[in-house]
This record gives structure tokens, sequence and C-alpha cells, in this order.
């Protein structure tokens, strides 16, 4: 997105530190009289972006683990020889990992032409909504949120089972053969 959550009114301390000299004042941050809202409104909204706000950062750890282990078996996919037995249960793994990440966002090449949408764009829209208006959220935007929040789960559950199903058989393969076995990602 665009831009950060914008802080309810109250009393706020803004600190600036340069070496040993700090420089502290309080600001306060308060409602535009004209606004057609109350800061409840705004204290909902505030949540409601948050929320938002912090599936973006499960999001981006989730693709993290999901690249991370892609990267370590495509690399090690190009040390075995094209024969080689454990070659077709890493590419079977490296095909299941970036269907993996299709799931959460796009990855076709050309960005916004292709018109691809997943979890992250999805999110990426309702935040928008949701930070572009200060008051009380409506009900379909927190509820989509939370809809996507499953569906990252989901997602997420899938890492988790592919990680016993076959990343774990796959590591025992490697060690046998005195080969690094694949990193598996802690859970969440």
């Amino acid at each position: 997105a665009t831009q950060g959550p914008r802080v309810v009114p109250g009393t706020y301390t803004a600190r600036l530190t340069r070496g040993a000299e700090v420089l502290t004042t309080r600001l306060t941050v308060g409602l535009d009289r004209r606004a057609p809202y109350s800061v409840a409104d705004r204290k909902q909204q505030f949540a409601a972006v948050m929320k938002a706000h912090g599936l973006f950062g499960e999001m981006t750890e989730l693709c993290e683990r999901i690249d991370a282990q892609r990267a370590a078996a495509a690399a090690l996919a190009k040390r075995l020889p094209e024969r080689d037995p454990l070659a077709a249960p890493l590419s079977g793994l490296l095909t299941r990992l970036d269907d993996a990440k299709k799931l959460v966002v796009a990855t076709k090449e050309g960005g916004d032409i292709t018109g691809e949408e997943r979890i992250r764009e999805h999110l990426d829209m309702v935040y928008g909504a949701l930070s572009g208006w200060e008051g009380r959220p409506a009900r379909y935007q927190v509820e989509r949120v939370e809809v996507l929040r499953r569906e990252l789960e989901e997602v997420d559950a899938q890492f988790a089972a592919l990680q016993k199903k076959e990343v774990a058989p796959l590591n025992q393969a490697l060690r046998a053969r005195s080969l690094p076995p694949l990193p598996e990602p802690a859970d969440k």
C-alpha cells in the first residue's frame, strides 16, 4: 500500500536522537471538527487497518519461508545428475512450492497488466479502502480481512503438510547420501 495507518486522536511523544542529544516533544492529534465520524469510529478504523497491516506481515513471512526452501531445492536440483533418483522428487517439490506461492501473491511477469489477483492483491484493495476513510469501517471490509486471513492460514497449512509429506522424506534420502538437507522452516 502507498501509505501506513494513521494514528487515532490522542497525545503522543515524539523523540529525535542524534548522538547523545535527545529532543522530546509532545504532540496532540485531534479529530477534525468537520469530520462526520467520532473518536470511537476512528479507533475501530485503526484496529481494522492494523489487522490488515499485520496480515501483510504474515504473508511476507510465509512467502520468505517458501522462497528459502525453493531456492535451496533449486540449487540442489542443479547439482544432481539428470537421471538421479532424487531429481524427480525435487522437481515435484519445486512445482508445489511455486503453486503454494501463487496462492498468496501474483507471480506472472507484467505486474498489474496481467490482472492476476491473489490474497496479497485482494488484501491491498481492502487495505486501501480501509485506510482511505478515517471513519468506522464497513462490516464487509472487516469480514473481508478475516476471510483473507483464513485463506492465508490454509496456504500455511498446505505448506506445513508439504514439509511432512515431501520435505522430511526427501531430507532423509539426502542425509543417507551425505548431501545437505533442505531447510525445514520453523512453524510461525
